[in-house]
């Protein structure tokens, strides 16, 4: 009579899930740098991808555990399922070569149906007879599994699930157990032996053939089991295999290098194992942003187990520089983000118009950002001339790093003449839009306008019309036809804006002046006269008509937005003396 079959217990719940941690990183790091990771990679509970051959011993003695791993295939191959959705199934058995054509047979290729499995698993119960004798032929039977018998798939964790009860005649039917062994290495095929306790067969590992099959394959060999717990204990062993995790870099820029250690790494199934990556940029690597993959494979099958890297390497950003003689340049040099490893940039001037020893003095050196330093700046020495010359005359600075050139910037030596003008009919966020003459020397005739224009800073846009800025003969002068200011729901409308400024130095003081036509707020006209005048807003303060003085010098403010985020001048004129 064959026994009742014991229901299995199923996977364990408390393995976590395959994952990389973290599963990506993002770095900013300067040409030259590099950092150091730790990567840790939990393993799944059952191997990625598995191809699974389950073996039987389908002699006489076998019929109450085939009946009882019968009942439960399709559980088997189900909860597998649940952990590895594209895990496969074959079937196959073995008897003594006594039994002829039954000593090895396929009942079932590869397969993702569970009911293909139980079907092939009862067609054991059916065969169960033969044997008699004190050894079966299992060494024929791994090694036809290793040698063709089953086609696995290229991709595969491959796995053989075993049980039997009684040791293997060696040679067995022409093959050894050496042969069989070598063959199933050869395949990275990895076996799992569950032996039979309490049966006339006289014991799986008798002769320790069980145990050296599961040790030379990276398999496991588990304790002798009563025939009703096999089918649990076929689950115990596939969660018990260990976890052999490799690793390789793909699609990695070519400004990047990396390295991971160790090569590989075992561990039981549903454990982590860390790994030690550095990740580095080039010398001479230009700014923008880089990508690598880490890939790791558990016993070398694909399981998306993979950690993006992203590496930013950080741009330096210079403006250009207007200048006079005699003055000493302080010239800003930021980095457009933040790196987590020190940053040196070399700087260098280059002639252009103006040379080096007549116009300004040649300078070279190093800036080195510390982390999280954004900011530096360079000081360019300018040399008086005693000639007046006409025009600007021009230099330049490069920025390089690993001797690229990442960033340039260009100065301009502008001559005295005696007095200080700068018109700035539109500012935004200290932004210069519409603008003439340099504000701090010179009042060279110079003049800049456009038709309309529209600009925006976060909460606060505006649109303008017939804007125009002049310098010229001590003198500077704004005006705009209209504005248009949306901050936070409001609308402020203004009409036409003038302002002026003049330095008459040597025979009176600078004075300045400006006019605001009209000021609506929300459709509701504002007195605003000629005087200075503040309108509290919900967003800040509007101001009209302000002035600041200094002894030698006179700046007048049309309208000014002065709001926590945004800064906006409208209709700004400056002149002064130089001294």
């Amino acid at each position: 009579m064959v026994a009742s079959a014991v229901l299995l217990a199923g996977l364990p719940t408390y393995a976590a899930p395959a994952k990389v941690d973290p599963p990506s990183v993002d770095l900013t790091l300067g040409p030259g740098g590099s950092a150091t990771l730790t990567k840790k990679v939990t393993t799944p509970i059952i191997p990625p991808n598995p191809d699974i051959v389950l073996l039987g011993d389908t002699t006489g003695s076998m019929i109450d555990v085939l009946a009882g791993v019968a009942a439960n295939a399709e559980a088997i191959a189900g909860q597998v399922m649940d952990t590895q959705p594209t895990a496969q199934f074959a079937v196959a058995q073995y008897k003594h070569h006594n039994d002829g054509a039954l000593a090895f047979s396929v009942n079932q290729s590869l397969t993702g149906s569970v009911g293909a499995v139980h079907a092939a698993t009862q067609e054991w119960v059916g065969q169960a007879e033969g044997g008699g004798i004190p050894a079966s032929d299992f060494v024929n039977a791994l090694y036809q599994v290793a040698s063709g018998a089953i086609a696995f798939r290229p991709d595969s964790s491959r796995i053989v699930a075993w049980f039997g009860d009684s040791h293997s005649e060696d040679p067995s039917l022409g093959h050894t157990m050496g042969q069989a062994i070598a063959a199933l290495k050869a395949k990275d095929i990895r076996v799992i032996a569950v032996p039979i306790a309490g049966t006339d067969g006289g014991g799986l590992d008798s002769l320790g053939q069980a145990s050296a099959i599961t040790s030379q394959t990276g398999g496991v060999m588990m304790p002798g089991t009563s025939p009703g717990a096999v089918a649990q204990a076929i689950l115990d062993g596939l969660e018990n295999l260990d976890a052999t995790v490799t690793h390789q870099q793909v699609d990695c820029a070519p400004q990047l290098t990396t390295s991971l250690s160790p090569a590989s790494k075992a561990v039981p199934s549903g454990q982590a194992v860390e790994f030690t990556e550095t990740i580095g940029v080039k010398e001479g690597a230009k700014p923008g942003t880089y990508h690598c993959k880490a890939k790791f494979l558990v016993n070398g099958a694909q399981h998306d187990l993979v950690q993006t890297i992203t590496v930013r390497v950080p741009g330096v950003v210079v403006h250009d520089v207007l200048t006079y003689e005699g003055k000493t340049v302080k010239m800003p040099v930021k980095l457009d983000k933040a790196s987590t490893t020190p940053i040196t940039v070399h700087y260098k001037t280059v002639d252009g118009t103006a040379t080096a020893g007549s116009d300004y003095k040649a300078a070279e050196g190093d800036l080195t950002f510390t982390p999280g330093q954004l900011a530096k700046q360079i000081q360019l020495q300018i040399l008086p001339d005693r000639d007046y010359e006409e025009g600007k005359e021009t230099f330049g600075v490069e920025f390089t790093q690993g001797g690229t050139v990442i960033a340039t910037a260009k100065v301009t030596i502008k001559e005295h003449n005696g007095g200080s003008c700068g018109a700035s009919a539109i500012r935004l966020l200290d932004k210069d839009v519409v603008a003439a003459g340099s504000g701090k020397h010179g009042c060279d005739t110079d003049s800049s306008s456009v038709a309309a224009k529209k600009l925006g800073a976060g909460p606060v846009a505006v649109q303008v019309s017939a804007v125009s800025a002049k310098t010229g003969k001590g003198a500077s002068s704004t005006s705009v036809g209209s504005v248009k200011i949306t901050v936070l729901g409001q609308v402020v409308e203004i009409g036409a804006i003038e302002s002026h400024a003049t330095a008459a130095c040597g025979t009176g003081k600078p004075s300045a002046g400006s006019r605001v036509g009209s000021v609506r707020i929300n459709g509701s006209e504002v007195e605003v006269g000629s005087g200075p005048v503040t309108i509290p807003l919900p967003a800040g303060k509007l101001k009209l008509n302000s002035t600041t003085t200094t002894a030698d010098s006179v700046t007048r403010r049309a309208v000014t937005l002065d709001t926590v985020l945004t800064d906006l001048v409208i209709g700004e004129s400056r002149a002064g003396c130089v001294k």
